[in-house]
């Protein structure tokens, strides 16, 4: 069942590269008339955790056949998602300038892309939505999806660009939606940092006088000493490390966020000092920053678990993706 605004309407929802399931937030459903599909079995985990009653299939998508996933739904799917592995797209990768050409038709994961249009083409599905970083449609990559799509007989194709912060989100993040549905996702206000988060228990030394209250992933990230010494030192926007993405080209990393501003880009690996606590930001903080609500788990090792929220759609743009959906297919 597709749940929107508290409507239940009969669908049959395919979720490709679910993940933890940001992305399923708006299409939530409890029959086995939701699948995720995902290669990562601790994703998975927290995926049926949360979403209780839905199916879902750990499978290599590259050598997954629509054949098997039209049986798994009991029917050709209604909505197809997708997020297929960005990496090799990403600005922090060095080889992000080499024409998109060479990567999609490579040996390397953005190749599944193709294999994401593959299964739209032969599963046909009343709405398809593909979610990747905005840097795919550079480097010729726009015209090669196109085409591809066209080679599956979708010709109504937009390329729908949302950032998130200027819907809501409390964290910034640009991403691209490719899809046969105009996106026009309302605005709204995000809230500041410590907004966002500084309701949630302390873990400095003041937690030793406040009650406690236990909310889940909300568990201090050990450092070293020599780590916590520079945490000690940075400063508001500053980052207490740097990581090389070029010969010549670093990005900070453990950037003290600033409590009165809308978080930056919230990612899987990265990690975030908190405004005014000598530690980094908790998963569940990180949570927070991309909209999800603290009744969402995240299970598995604390590492995949910072992956899991980075690498996932916001629930609060995919609510808001849901009603544009909803108001296509009426």
């Amino acid at each position: 069942m597709l749940t929107i605004e508290n409507e239940k309407v009969s669908m049959k929802v395919l979720d490709l590269f679910s993940g933890a399931g940001g992305f399923s937030s708006g299409f939530a459903s409890t029959s086995d008339t939701h699948l995720a599909v995902d290669v990562d079995p601790i994703a998975l985990e927290t995926y049926s955790l949360n979403y209780p009653g839905t199916r879902n299939l750990q499978r290599d998508i590259g050598s997954l056949h629509s054949i098997e996933l039209e049986r798994e739904l009991g029917g050709a799917p209604d909505i197809i998602m997708a997020s297929p592995p960005c990496e090799e797209f990403s600005q922090a990768n060095p080889d992000s300038a080499t024409p998109a050409a060479e990567r999609i038709y490579g040996a390397g994961t953005a190749h599944l892309v193709l294999d994401t249009i593959r299964i739209i083409g032969d599963l046909s599905p009343k709405v398809f939505l593909i979610e990747n970083v905005a840097a795919l449609i550079k480097a010729g990559g726009k015209e090669i999806v196109r085409r591809e799509l066209e080679r599956v007989g979708i010709d109504d194709v937009w390329f729908n660009l949302v950032r998130a912060h200027q819907h809501g989100n409390p964290s910034k993040r640009l991403r691209l939606f490719i899809s046969n549905v105009k996106l026009s996702l309302p605005r709204g206000v995000p809230p500041r940092v410590m907004e966002a988060i500084g309701d949630l228990p302390p873990l400095d030394q003041d937690a030793l006088f406040t009650p406690d209250r236990e909310v889940p992933n909300h568990v201090r990230h050990s450092v070293t000493e020599d780590k916590l010494k520079q945490i000690r030192r940075t400063r508001w926007r500053h980052g207490a490390k740097r990581f090389r993405v070029g010969k010549k080209r670093s990005l900070p990393n453990w950037v003290r966020l600033t409590p009165d501003q809308i978080a930056t880009s919230i990612i899987g690996l990265s990690r975030y000092i908190h405004p005014f606590e000598h530690r980094l930001l908790t998963v569940r903080e990180h949570a927070r920053l991309m909209s999800y609500p603290d009744s969402f788990v995240f299970t598995g090792p604390k590492d995949s678990q910072y992956n899991q929220v980075g690498e996932s759609v916001p629930p609060l743009i995919s609510h808001l993706i849901a009603e544009e959906v909803q108001k296509y297919l009426e």
